[in-house]
């Protein structure tokens, strides 16, 4: 048999220590705060390189797409972006939108410090040429040349700008040669600069020198000494006295001639950096907010069917029970 321990000599009986908080060994996704977890991949994304730096090759009739500073941070900086081609804007289905994707909003914190969506004197356009010697062909198409391409802003988001008026050959060719230099011809021309780290499609400029958008679009009240208004050219970034979610640019062709300029399209700036192209003017309308009538007759509608449900509820137990 085996012997069992006497009761005399069994150890006396002891309180447990009380129980310890069981520790997790890692961090769920769920257990982060949304507000936390929301900042973390914004700094991740502006902090992590998505591309690296490659030598722009910028040719006439690409659209260069232009940031400058008046004053601040990056006033001594342009940051211009390649978008290619202005050919691919061209005979695209109707209702044709899609994201800019050769754009990294990292860029603008980086020239023009993360609150850039805040500032007063930080400007944007969009250009193109096909110079004043030679034309092009888009689909099929015979563009002449000194052929602009210029953006207009839209006063009222979702209502297209009146547009520009196109200008003969001869005096458009002064601002076909001011736009050709940004391609190439100044020390701050944008073909065979290395491009950021953020993309491939754009560099960062001393808007002093000679080729950069700020030198090539000039001081004056006229955008590259054409016949468009710089002050309608550009668009600024200030969302925080904005109505609505985007400044919106339209992009027209300005073939020498005369009469008004023929409409490409729209392009549309968010807060969060986010550019997009839309064929349609009206696709970045402002949403339609309810009138106050509109309001009280949604609440009616709402407690009405609340009522209804709350009746319903209490109609069941009482027909259970019967």
């Amino acid at each position: 048999m085996t012997s069992q321990p006497s009761a005399c000599f069994a150890p006396p009986s002891l309180p447990l220590p009380p129980a310890l908080p069981r520790r997790r060994s890692f961090v769920g996704w769920r257990t982060v705060p949304a507000a936390l977890l929301a900042a973390g991949l914004m700094l991740w994304g502006t902090a992590a390189p998505s591309a690296h730096a490659a030598t722009i090759t910028a040719t006439f009739s690409d659209l260069i797409l232009g940031f400058r500073a008046t004053g601040g941070s990056g006033a001594d900086k342009n940051l211009e972006v390649d978008l290619g081609n202005v050919g691919q804007f061209y005979a695209l289905p109707a209702q044709t939108h899609f994201t800019i994707a050769g754009f990294s909003a990292s860029d603008l914190a980086d020239v023009y410090e993360v609150l850039w969506n805040t500032r007063d004197d930080l400007f944007w356009g969009l250009a193109a040429t096909t110079g004043s010697a030679q034309g092009t062909t888009i689909n099929s198409t015979t563009i002449a040349s000194k052929t602009l391409w210029g953006t207009r802003a839209q006063s009222t988001a979702g209502v297209q700008s009146t547009p520009w008026n196109r200008a003969n050959a001869f005096s458009q060719q002064g601002p076909a040669n001011a736009m050709a230099t940004l391609y190439t011809g100044g020390l701050g021309s944008l073909n065979g600069k290395t491009s950021t780290t953020n993309s491939t499609q754009s560099a960062v400029l001393d808007s002093a020198t000679a080729g950069s958008w700020s030198a090539q679009e000039g001081s004056n009240a006229a955008a590259f000494g054409s016949q468009m208004s710089k002050s309608l050219f550009e668009a600024g970034t200030n969302f925080s006295t904005l109505v609505g979610s985007y400044f919106v640019l339209d992009l027209y062709e300005l073939q020498p001639g005369s009469g008004s300029g023929g409409y490409i399209g729209s392009f549309g700036l968010d807060s969060a950096g986010l550019l997009q192209f839309s064929n349609d003017p009206a696709f970045f309308a402002v949403s339609a907010v309810p009138e106050p009538s509109a309001w009280a007759a949604l609440l009616g509608a709402v407690a009405l069917g609340w009522a209804a449900f709350r009746r319903r509820a209490r109609a069941v137990p009482a027909a259970m029970t019967r």
